[in-house]
């Protein structure tokens, strides 16, 4: 049970890179800057992806990285520590989608755009709940056969 619960968080995570990838090159060719609350940076969107600030539709580069990095090591040593990492990692893109004033302007979006932001969503819902599984799964007493 506890290798099918580390798999589904390992392909959370890569789902929520992948989003990622696509989201950012849409954000590229839409010209589509992270301006999380109205606030943004004097820098194209690709230098804005590249420093790791996000676009507007594109979680920060960080975020996939650490949220594969914590799957992966979930793999290697039982805790509940990388599914509480992948949890936060999903509330915190849905919550940048949110504050980003693109979302609130949905016939601005290109039809990439739309599907991006979809994705994002998705990925990240997914991966919330394979952390929270994963998660639940680690702190639940494991059971010893035949004793």
């Amino acid at each position: 049970m506890e290798a099918n619960t580390d798999r589904a968080l390992l392909g959370a995570s890569l789902a929520f890179a992948g989003a990622t990838v696509l989201s950012s090159a849409v954000a590229i060719r839409d010209r589509l800057p992270g301006e999380p609350l109205g606030v943004g940076v004097p820098l194209s969107v690709p230098a804005g992806l590249l420093v790791g600030w996000g676009a507007g539709i594109a979680a920060p580069w960080p975020m996939p990285v650490a949220a594969v990095m914590a799957a992966a090591a979930a793999r290697r040593e039982p805790s509940a520590f990388p599914g509480m990492v992948c949890t936060v990692i999903g509330l915190g893109c849905i919550f940048g989608t949110l504050v980003e004033p693109v979302t609130r302007r949905p016939r601005s979006w290109s039809p990439a755009a739309g599907l991006a932001i979809g994705l994002n969503v998705a990925a990240s819902a997914a991966l919330i709940a394979a952390g929270l599984h994963h998660r639940a799964t680690a702190r639940a007493p494991q059971r010893q056969g035949g004793s």
